[in-house]
């Protein structure tokens, strides 16, 4: 082991320990040398040590056992990609960020099912086909269904980097997923364009077309786009028709308060001339 020059102190153990595991020097099962020894070896105090391993820890790369050491585990696609946190507040534009990333990705994943997908991998499409008729007759809105669906097209790549990155991105892919189907509830021939455009897909990937996978995949992420840009379109004209300039409604609400004035003294008087010169008074006042 090499001893840290520089002081990055545990940042910088964390990314030696890392390079040892993927250089082969530590393999899964091994036991890291103690604290002691691994602050002698890296030149660092034994604090920045315990704060490395907690973090290699956290990440899943080692299990620390309390009384025994710290032991490495094997190393996984998801050590090296950090969570994604599930923040998706201002629909419908954030869900149309998302829909760009899915559609770089679910693209290519429709072509590679087509080329790759075994029994098993098509089972499961058909599953979720299935799932989603059911989800919809008990008066839900399919999402759960649709994203079994796109997420059964990824797991048959049987690429496991992409397997894992769209295991990182499932919450917000569902989120996603959860707006805009919530849309379609009541709209049935929107429910059943979705259905027809994902047996579409499925036929595809069954036929072995990954030309044709990878465009009926684009086509109906490209449905799914066009709906999201309507819905920013209503959002907006909604916000434009709520708000009122204060000048404006200030005015609106002293024009109302003199024209009640007026009703209420008109009300009482019975000589017609009198009703009319309370309404210039009123009028007046408005001014």
């Amino acid at each position: 082991m090499e001893k840290i020059r520089r002081s990055r102190l545990s940042d910088a153990v964390v990314d030696r320990i890392k390079g040892m595991i993927e250089r082969g020097e530590l393999k899964p099962g091994d036991k890291l040398p103690s604290e002691k020894e691994l602050a002698e070896a890296f030149g660092v105090s034994r604090m920045s040590i315990r704060e490395a391993l907690s973090m290699l820890s956290a990440s899943q790369i080692i299990e620390i056992r309390h009384g025994e050491g710290s032991f490495v585990q094997r190393m996984e696609v998801s050590n090296y990609i950090p969570p994604i946190a599930v923040s998706l507040l201002d629909f419908p534009a954030a869900a149309l960020h998302l829909l760009e990333v899915r559609t770089m990705l679910a693209v290519g994943a429709a072509e590679l099912a087509a080329m790759r997908a075994d029994a098993d991998a098509l089972a499961e499409m058909d599953a979720a086909l299935s799932a989603y008729w059911d989800e919809v007759r008990e008066h839900g809105t399919g999402a759960k269904s649709d994203w079994q669906f796109h997420h059964a097209i990824v797991r048959a790549t049987k690429n496991p980097v992409l397997v894992e990155f769209a295991n990182r991105i499932a919450d917000l892919v569902a989120e996603g997923m959860r707006y805009t189907l919530g849309k379609n509830v009541g709209d049935s021939e929107r429910i059943r364009q979705v259905a027809a455009e994902h047996e579409q897909i499925a036929a595809a990937i069954r036929a072995r077309d990954a030309a044709a996978a990878g465009t009926a995949m684009r086509q109906h992420l490209e449905h799914v786009r066009q709906k999201l840009m309507r819905l920013m379109e209503e959002q907006k004209l909604a916000t434009a028709q709520v708000e009122v300039p204060a000048d404006i409604a200030a005015s609106a609400g002293k024009r109302a308060e003199g024209a009640t004035r007026s009703g209420q003294i008109a009300g009482n008087l019975q000589s017609e001339h009198t009703v009319k010169v309370i309404g210039q008074l009123a009028d007046h006042l408005d001014e």
